[in-house]
């Protein structure tokens, strides 16, 4: 891999940082959600599948009894990034709703506009995730971004697609075909790190678009992994180190609906330390969009100056 110098990031920074969020689901009491948590049960009982079954049990009785505000998780996530002046990036989901991996709400549920406007509010992106069924589809991409803009009155710039579904070169030319100006798919679901060390953004295979890569993900530590939380957090933290000391760009995804759970305690504990290390170490940290422009806007990140975009 090529070695380059670091890019200074606005203000002097040492490194960029990069929050996102993948909105799957917003409601507590929602039929498939709930049918997810039985089968997690089921799969524990009979297959041996790893798990807290007391939690996993609690956490059905409590969505039936006394479900959640769909707005509690966003405010609770967007009030620990603003005490460290940090933003971030909300990735919504568009597929058909009732498919296996489709969003676990609608575009018009008067909920999620109302925290689309809480977001923009906070200074915060609003993304597409792109549907499991619109894979590598242009025409479909391009059907999404209109929804999310009918929907939510916001022009999607960026994109990450549903369950890190990546396919190299078709990826990138589907969501380029469709207008967007960054992608932040790049990464690992079962192990935190950079893929194939990238810890920068970089133009993929000489591309307009530009790749955000990934660095940690929550789902990668306590459910690929079956981490708790202090062993979590070094493990992000490992994960993170070597994308400091180049200078690079530290991008987490974080999923809304684990927040203000008692049954996933450790993932929001988690989030909270690793943001408070974080905000130690000075970073510069903006929205997909922010970053992506001031990327482009630096002449030796053109697209035509190729792949040098590695670290060793």
């Amino acid at each position: 891999m090529n070695r380059i110098p670091s890019t200074r990031w606005p203000d002097h920074r040492p490194f960029a940082l990069f929050l996102s969020h993948d909105v799957d689901q917003i409601h507590d009491r929602e039929l498939f959600r709930i049918l997810a948590d039985v089968n997690h049960v089921r799969r524990m009982l009979a297959q041996g599948e790893r798990g807290n079954l007391r939690l996993a049990l609690r956490r059905i009785a409590r969505a039936l009894v006394a479900p959640k505000p769909a707005e509690r998780d966003f405010r609770t996530l967007l009030d620990i990034e603003a005490r460290h002046g940090f933003r971030s990036t909300f990735f919504v989901l568009h597929d058909p709703y009732w498919s296996r991996h489709g969003p676990r709400y609608r575009l018009t549920c008067p909920e999620l506009r109302r925290i689309a406007d809480r977001i923009r509010a906070a200074g915060g992106e609003i993304g597409l995730h792109g549907g499991v069924l619109r894979l590598d589809r242009a025409e479909a991409y391009r059907e999404s971004r209109e929804a999310l803009r009918a929907a939510l009155g916001v022009e999607a710039v960026g994109i990450r697609n549903h369950l890190l579904r990546f396919s190299g070169a078709d990826t990138w030319a589907a969501q380029e075909a469709a207008g967007f100006e960054y992608d932040a798919t790049f990464g690992f679901a079962d192990r935190p790190g950079a893929r194939e060390g990238r810890m920068f953004p970089f133009f993929p295979e000489k591309r307009n678009i530009l790749e955000l890569p990934l660095t940690v993900m929550d789902v990668t530590l306590f459910r690929n992994l079956a981490l708790d939380g202090p062993a979590a957090l070094e493990a992000a933290w490992a994960a993170i180190e070597p994308v400091i000391e180049a200078g690079g760009l530290v991008s987490l995804l974080w999923h809304n609906n684990y927040f203000n759970e008692p049954e996933y305690a450790d993932w929001q504990w988690t989030y909270e330390r690793l943001l408070e290390r974080l905000a130690a170490q000075n970073p510069w940290c903006a929205p997909g969009a922010e970053i992506a422009a001031w990327w482009r806007a630096l002449p030796e990140n053109s697209p035509l100056a190729g792949e040098a975009t590695t670290v060793e």
